[in-house]
């Protein structure tokens, strides 16, 4: 089946997908004597003890969020320009008629020299 493209954005539905945490008590219960042992012979390592669960799920949620705002903003621009354009067309053609075309055809190379030349 053949997809037209489309000014409106069709939304998406979001999945949602959790990888499961299995409980270990026997690990636990390893992990927990090991940092006694270490606190108590003075060799704590303050990175073990949260098991780095913190630092992968903020910098994870940064990443997404940095990598989603370019995109959608960067789309909806260049939606935003074409409709604008498109309704400045059928309104140049409607009030002046098919001179607008020619504005037009005189004009997008001008602007395509202006913006090379630089």
């Amino acid at each position: 089946m053949l997809k037209l493209p489309s000014l409106t954005k069709k939304p998406r539905y979001q999945r949602f997908h959790m990888e499961p945490r299995y409980y270990d008590p026997i690990k636990e219960d390893i992990a927990n004597r090991t940092a006694r042992i270490k606190a108590e012979l003075g060799m704590t390592d303050d990175d073990e003890t949260d098991f780095g669960y913190s630092s992968q799920i903020s910098g994870s949620f940064r990443r997404n969020l940095k990598h989603t705002k370019g995109k959608v903003d960067q789309t909806s621009m260049i939606r935003l320009i074409v409709l604008i354009a498109l309704v400045l067309l059928v309104g140049g053609f409607v009030y002046i008629g098919t001179e607008v075309f020619y504005i037009l055809l005189l004009y997008v190379p001008f602007y395509l020299w202006k913006k090379i030349r630089r």
